[in-house]
Protein backbone atom coordinates (compact mmCIF):
# COMPACT_ATOMS: atom_id res chain seq x y z
CA UNK A 1 0.00 0.00 0.00
CA UNK A 2 2.96 2.28 0.37
CA UNK A 3 4.51 1.36 -2.48
CA UNK A 4 1.60 2.50 -4.17
CA UNK A 5 0.80 6.01 -2.57
CA UNK A 6 5.06 6.50 -3.24
CA UNK A 7 4.39 5.79 -7.06
CA UNK A 8 1.20 7.65 -7.27
CA UNK A 9 3.41 10.94 -5.55
CA UNK A 10 5.99 10.43 -7.76
CA UNK A 11 3.82 10.50 -10.55
CA UNK A 12 1.69 13.55 -9.72
CA UNK A 13 5.32 15.26 -8.88
CA UNK A 14 6.14 14.36 -12.34
CA UNK A 15 3.33 15.58 -14.01
CA UNK A 16 3.38 18.67 -11.94
CA UNK A 17 7.25 19.52 -13.01
CA UNK A 18 6.15 18.79 -16.62
CA UNK A 19 3.58 21.12 -16.49
CA UNK A 20 6.21 23.63 -15.44
CA UNK A 21 8.78 22.76 -18.02
CA UNK A 22 9.46 23.46 -21.64
CA UNK A 23 11.92 22.37 -24.09
CA UNK A 24 13.24 23.84 -27.45
CA UNK A 25 12.06 21.94 -30.43
CA UNK A 26 14.38 23.16 -33.25
CA UNK A 27 17.11 25.57 -33.20
CA UNK A 28 19.12 26.21 -36.36
CA UNK A 29 21.63 26.37 -37.81
CA UNK A 30 23.96 23.17 -36.49
CA UNK A 31 27.29 21.63 -37.38
CA UNK A 32 28.07 23.07 -40.63
CA UNK A 33 26.65 25.99 -42.50
CA UNK A 34 28.37 27.58 -45.36
CA UNK A 35 25.66 30.75 -45.04
CA UNK A 36 24.77 32.06 -41.50
CA UNK A 37 22.47 35.33 -41.25
CA UNK A 38 20.58 34.10 -38.31
CA UNK A 39 20.04 31.53 -35.34
CA UNK A 40 16.51 30.64 -35.17
CA UNK A 41 15.30 28.69 -31.86
CA UNK A 42 11.49 26.74 -31.71
CA UNK A 43 9.98 25.98 -28.84
CA UNK A 44 7.43 23.48 -27.67
CA UNK A 45 4.68 25.97 -25.66
CA UNK A 46 4.46 29.39 -25.37
CA UNK A 47 7.61 31.16 -23.77
CA UNK A 48 6.55 34.99 -23.49
CA UNK A 49 3.66 37.47 -24.23
CA UNK A 50 3.75 38.18 -27.76
CA UNK A 51 4.92 41.94 -27.92
CA UNK A 52 6.59 42.60 -24.56
CA UNK A 53 9.20 44.57 -25.21
CA UNK A 54 11.02 43.62 -21.96
CA UNK A 55 10.91 39.55 -22.70
CA UNK A 56 14.16 38.24 -22.14
CA UNK A 57 16.23 36.52 -24.23
CA UNK A 58 16.26 32.81 -23.57
CA UNK A 59 19.88 31.92 -25.25
CA UNK A 60 23.14 33.98 -25.49
CA UNK A 61 25.40 33.28 -28.55
CA UNK A 62 29.30 33.45 -28.18
CA UNK A 63 31.39 33.38 -31.41
CA UNK A 64 34.95 32.84 -32.40
CA UNK A 65 35.06 36.27 -34.11
CA UNK A 66 33.19 39.16 -32.13
CA UNK A 67 33.28 41.76 -35.12
CA UNK A 68 31.52 39.31 -37.71
CA UNK A 69 29.10 37.93 -34.50
CA UNK A 70 27.71 41.16 -34.29
CA UNK A 71 23.47 41.39 -34.15
CA UNK A 72 20.61 41.21 -32.03
CA UNK A 73 18.27 39.26 -31.14
CA UNK A 74 14.00 39.62 -30.91
CA UNK A 75 11.03 37.31 -30.14
CA UNK A 76 9.17 36.81 -33.59
CA UNK A 77 6.47 35.03 -31.89
CA UNK A 78 5.42 33.60 -28.35
CA UNK A 79 7.44 30.47 -29.14
CA UNK A 80 10.13 31.42 -31.20
CA UNK A 81 13.10 34.04 -31.21
CA UNK A 82 15.90 35.17 -33.23
CA UNK A 83 19.11 36.44 -33.31
CA UNK A 84 19.68 38.45 -36.33
CA UNK A 85 23.62 38.59 -37.59
CA UNK A 86 24.61 42.13 -39.21
CA UNK A 87 26.16 40.55 -42.14
CA UNK A 88 26.75 37.12 -43.49
CA UNK A 89 29.65 35.28 -41.12
CA UNK A 90 32.77 34.87 -42.88
CA UNK A 91 34.00 31.54 -43.37
CA UNK A 92 35.79 30.24 -40.60
CA UNK A 93 34.14 31.65 -37.82
CA UNK A 94 32.83 28.97 -34.58
CA UNK A 95 29.65 29.62 -32.37
CA UNK A 96 27.49 28.12 -29.21
CA UNK A 97 24.45 28.84 -28.60
CA UNK A 98 24.35 28.60 -23.99
CA UNK A 99 20.41 28.16 -22.94
CA UNK A 100 20.27 31.01 -20.59
CA UNK A 101 20.36 29.35 -17.05
CA UNK A 102 17.88 31.62 -15.16
CA UNK A 103 15.55 31.97 -17.82
CA UNK A 104 11.73 31.20 -17.44
CA UNK A 105 8.58 31.61 -19.49
CA UNK A 106 6.01 34.32 -18.48
CA UNK A 107 4.25 31.59 -16.69
CA UNK A 108 7.47 30.48 -14.30
CA UNK A 109 8.24 27.17 -16.71
CA UNK A 110 11.88 26.53 -16.95
CA UNK A 111 13.67 25.57 -19.90
CA UNK A 112 14.73 22.26 -20.34
CA UNK A 113 16.89 19.92 -22.91
CA UNK A 114 20.19 20.07 -24.15
CA UNK A 115 22.17 23.13 -22.83
CA UNK A 116 24.15 23.81 -25.39
CA UNK A 117 24.62 23.89 -29.58
CA UNK A 118 26.98 24.35 -31.64
CA UNK A 119 27.95 25.97 -35.54
CA UNK A 120 30.24 26.84 -37.63
CA UNK A 121 30.16 28.60 -41.00
CA UNK A 122 32.37 26.35 -43.03
CA UNK A 123 35.78 26.69 -45.41
CA UNK A 124 35.69 29.31 -48.27
CA UNK A 125 33.51 29.18 -51.12
CA UNK A 126 33.27 31.00 -54.37
CA UNK A 127 30.74 33.27 -54.11
CA UNK A 128 31.33 34.95 -57.94
CA UNK A 129 33.92 33.58 -60.86
CA UNK A 130 34.85 35.41 -63.35
CA UNK A 131 34.91 34.52 -66.62
CA UNK A 132 31.12 33.38 -66.27
CA UNK A 133 30.75 29.39 -67.59
CA UNK A 134 28.81 30.34 -70.74
CA UNK A 135 31.18 32.21 -72.57
CA UNK A 136 34.30 30.60 -74.15
CA UNK A 137 37.80 30.88 -72.46
CA UNK A 138 41.30 31.58 -73.47
CA UNK A 139 44.10 29.21 -73.79
CA UNK A 140 46.03 30.75 -71.24
CA UNK A 141 42.80 32.11 -69.31
CA UNK A 142 42.96 34.23 -66.27
CA UNK A 143 40.00 33.40 -63.53
CA UNK A 144 39.25 36.00 -60.70
CA UNK A 145 37.97 34.02 -57.64
CA UNK A 146 35.35 36.41 -55.44
CA UNK A 147 34.98 34.52 -52.36
CA UNK A 148 32.84 34.88 -48.96
CA UNK A 149 35.91 35.54 -47.04
CA UNK A 150 39.53 34.41 -46.98
CA UNK A 151 42.01 31.48 -48.40
CA UNK A 152 45.21 30.66 -47.24
CA UNK A 153 47.27 30.74 -50.41
CA UNK A 154 48.80 27.28 -49.87
CA UNK A 155 45.69 25.58 -49.64
CA UNK A 156 44.46 27.48 -52.69
CA UNK A 157 47.39 25.97 -53.99
CA UNK A 158 47.36 22.64 -52.91
CA UNK A 159 43.11 21.86 -53.18
CA UNK A 160 42.09 23.52 -56.53
CA UNK A 161 43.24 22.49 -59.59
CA UNK A 162 41.86 22.19 -63.60
CA UNK A 163 40.66 19.25 -65.10
CA UNK A 164 41.32 18.96 -69.29
CA UNK A 165 39.57 17.20 -72.02
CA UNK A 166 42.54 15.00 -73.55
CA UNK A 167 44.64 15.41 -70.50
CA UNK A 168 44.55 12.18 -67.88
CA UNK A 169 45.98 14.19 -64.93
CA UNK A 170 45.28 17.03 -62.87
CA UNK A 171 46.69 20.01 -63.95
CA UNK A 172 47.55 22.17 -61.42
CA UNK A 173 46.78 26.19 -60.88
CA UNK A 174 49.17 29.01 -60.50
CA UNK A 175 48.04 32.28 -58.60
CA UNK A 176 48.84 35.10 -60.84
CA UNK A 177 50.44 38.03 -58.99
CA UNK A 178 52.62 41.39 -59.54
CA UNK A 179 51.86 43.58 -62.14
CA UNK A 180 49.47 40.92 -64.19
CA UNK A 181 47.24 40.34 -60.88
CA UNK A 182 46.83 44.30 -60.13
CA UNK A 183 46.25 44.64 -63.73
CA UNK A 184 43.48 41.93 -63.75
CA UNK A 185 41.54 43.39 -60.61
CA UNK A 186 41.94 47.08 -62.14
CA UNK A 187 40.12 45.59 -65.76
CA UNK A 188 37.47 43.85 -63.21
CA UNK A 189 36.88 46.98 -60.57
CA UNK A 190 38.06 44.69 -57.92
CA UNK A 191 41.29 46.45 -56.70
CA UNK A 192 40.03 48.27 -54.06
CA UNK A 193 37.98 44.76 -52.18
CA UNK A 194 41.41 43.27 -53.09
CA UNK A 195 43.42 45.51 -51.02
CA UNK A 196 41.07 45.08 -48.12
CA UNK A 197 40.82 41.76 -48.44
CA UNK A 198 43.68 40.66 -50.34
CA UNK A 199 42.88 36.74 -49.51
CA UNK A 200 39.38 36.99 -50.29
CA UNK A 201 39.99 37.60 -53.88
CA UNK A 202 41.90 34.74 -55.71
CA UNK A 203 43.32 35.24 -59.43
CA UNK A 204 44.78 32.31 -60.94
CA UNK A 205 45.20 30.23 -64.38
CA UNK A 206 45.78 26.74 -64.99
CA UNK A 207 49.10 25.50 -65.28
CA UNK A 208 49.65 24.52 -69.29
CA UNK A 209 48.22 26.11 -71.77
CA UNK A 210 45.05 24.58 -73.22
CA UNK A 211 44.10 22.74 -76.30
CA UNK A 212 41.54 25.15 -77.96
CA UNK A 213 37.75 23.71 -78.43
CA UNK A 214 38.56 21.42 -75.27
CA UNK A 215 36.36 21.14 -72.52
CA UNK A 216 37.96 22.21 -69.18
CA UNK A 217 36.96 22.81 -65.18
CA UNK A 218 37.70 24.58 -62.39
CA UNK A 219 37.45 22.82 -59.48
CA UNK A 220 37.57 24.16 -55.52
CA UNK A 221 38.43 21.35 -53.90
CA UNK A 222 38.03 20.21 -50.29
CA UNK A 223 40.68 21.20 -48.19
CA UNK A 224 40.33 25.22 -49.11
CA UNK A 225 40.94 26.73 -45.61
CA UNK A 226 40.76 30.10 -43.57
CA UNK A 227 43.38 31.36 -41.49
CA UNK A 228 41.74 30.21 -38.39
CA UNK A 229 41.93 26.40 -40.02
CA UNK A 230 38.03 25.87 -40.67
CA UNK A 231 38.05 23.60 -44.28
CA UNK A 232 35.73 23.63 -46.59
CA UNK A 233 34.38 19.86 -47.08
CA UNK A 234 32.22 20.52 -50.63
CA UNK A 235 34.19 19.94 -54.12
CA UNK A 236 32.80 22.22 -56.73
CA UNK A 237 33.33 22.32 -60.51
CA UNK A 238 32.99 25.01 -63.11
CA UNK A 239 32.77 23.86 -66.78
CA UNK A 240 34.06 25.77 -69.37
CA UNK A 241 34.90 25.65 -73.40
CA UNK A 242 37.75 26.38 -75.01
CA UNK A 243 37.76 29.28 -77.85
CA UNK A 244 38.04 27.64 -81.26
CA UNK A 245 41.11 27.86 -82.91
CA UNK A 246 41.39 31.15 -85.05
CA UNK A 247 39.68 31.05 -88.85
CA UNK A 248 39.27 33.41 -91.10
CA UNK A 249 36.77 32.53 -94.24
CA UNK A 250 36.86 34.77 -97.37
CA UNK A 251 34.07 34.42 -99.94
CA UNK A 252 32.45 36.47 -102.66
CA UNK A 253 30.18 36.11 -105.97
CA UNK A 254 31.18 33.92 -108.51
CA UNK A 255 29.52 32.85 -111.88
CA UNK A 256 30.01 29.00 -110.89
CA UNK A 257 32.39 27.52 -108.59
CA UNK A 258 35.04 27.10 -110.61
CA UNK A 259 34.89 31.18 -111.59
CA UNK A 260 37.08 33.86 -110.16
CA UNK A 261 34.97 36.32 -107.73
CA UNK A 262 33.31 39.12 -109.69
CA UNK A 263 35.21 42.20 -109.30
CA UNK A 264 32.41 44.63 -109.17
CA UNK A 265 30.40 42.61 -106.42
CA UNK A 266 31.36 42.88 -102.59
CA UNK A 267 34.19 40.31 -101.60
CA UNK A 268 33.65 39.31 -97.59
CA UNK A 269 36.49 38.05 -94.98
CA UNK A 270 34.75 36.45 -92.18
CA UNK A 271 36.71 35.84 -88.64
CA UNK A 272 35.32 33.50 -85.71
CA UNK A 273 36.46 35.87 -83.37
CA UNK A 274 37.21 39.55 -82.91
CA UNK A 275 39.95 41.37 -84.66
CA UNK A 276 41.01 44.57 -84.07
CA UNK A 277 39.87 47.43 -86.61
CA UNK A 278 43.83 48.36 -87.23
CA UNK A 279 44.47 45.22 -88.28
CA UNK A 280 41.64 44.43 -90.18
CA UNK A 281 42.13 47.61 -91.87
CA UNK A 282 45.86 46.27 -92.99
CA UNK A 283 44.29 43.67 -94.76
CA UNK A 284 45.05 44.01 -98.44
Amino acid sequence: MNAQKWLLAASLSLVAWGAQAFQITSLSPQGEVARVRQVVAKFDSAAVRFGDPKAPAPLSLSCSDAQASKGAGRWTSEREWVFDFENDLPPGVRCTVVIQPEFKSASGALLTGARSYQFNSGGPFIQSLRPGQYEPIDEEQFFVLQLNGPATVASVQQHAWCVAEGVGERIPVRLIDGKERAELLKAQGLQKRAEREPLSVVTLACNRRLTPSARVQLVWGKGVATPSGVVGTVERRYSYQVRAPFAAEFSCERENAQAACLPIRPMQLSFNAPVPRKLAAAIR
